[in-house]
């Protein structure tokens, strides 16, 4: 476990006094950890820091204060902790317009079921994490945030740690085709999640 609820204040006076710095360490990690396929596509990879900062939101909006509920914002976020061997990520389906939503989300369908990352010429499916309330059996509607894992074999782990290696995220749907490259900053903050556990 990367946290625990000792990591997290359920003392809400005290950390809306220190909100907005909170706030302001985390832009530049997020947004260096942020990958734009196309023009609505936006995927957050996470990691303890960016999942530790959404748990404590959460318990800071919800006013959630018992042990019992922060454990258990802790257990649902820590589903996409990145691993050795596992990246993760939240991808969010930008629509500015309201009323054409339930459209786009309709044109987008299994969009979700459509996305990989591509290391050397090698694809890496994304395994979707299904939320707490669905049957992981079950295809999952197509909704406005979704949740992945893409799990990585010795060979394309160790490929995507090379940065001489290309690699990007893909979008292949009949409706939403496009892909990015993995370069720069972002890549060196996924390179990290992959290290191995020291013995």
């Amino acid at each position: 476990m990367a946290f625990t609820t000792a990591d997290i204040t359920t003392d809400h006076r005290s950390y809306a006094a220190s909100r907005s710095e909170a706030r302001a360490r985390m832009i530049p990690i997020r947004s260096e950890r942020r990958v734009r396929v196309g023009d609505i596509l936006l995927f957050e990879f996470e990691n303890a820091q960016t999942l530790q900062y959404q748990v404590q939101e959460m318990v800071y909006t919800e006013r959630l204060s018992a042990p019992g509920e922060v454990a258990h914002e802790i257990d649902v976020y820590s589903r996409l902790l990145p691993s050795s061997h596992v990246l993760t990520a939240t991808m969010f389906i930008e629509l500015n317009q309201l009323d054409a939503v339930r459209d786009e989300l309709r044109r987008l369908d299994g969009v979700q079921r459509r996305i990989s990352l591509e290391i050397g010429g090698v694809t890496v499916p994304a395994v979707e994490i299904p939320g707490i309330d669905e049957d992981p059996n079950s295809p999952s509607e197509t909704v406005s945030v979704h949740m992945f894992r893409f799990p990585l074999t010795d060979e394309t782990r160790d490929a995507f740690r090379d940065p001489e290696v290309p690699a990007e995220l893909v979008v292949d749907h009949p409706a939403y085709s496009d892909s990015t490259p993995i370069t720069g900053a972002t890549r060196r903050s996924l390179i990290a999640d992959l290290a191995l556990p020291s013995s």
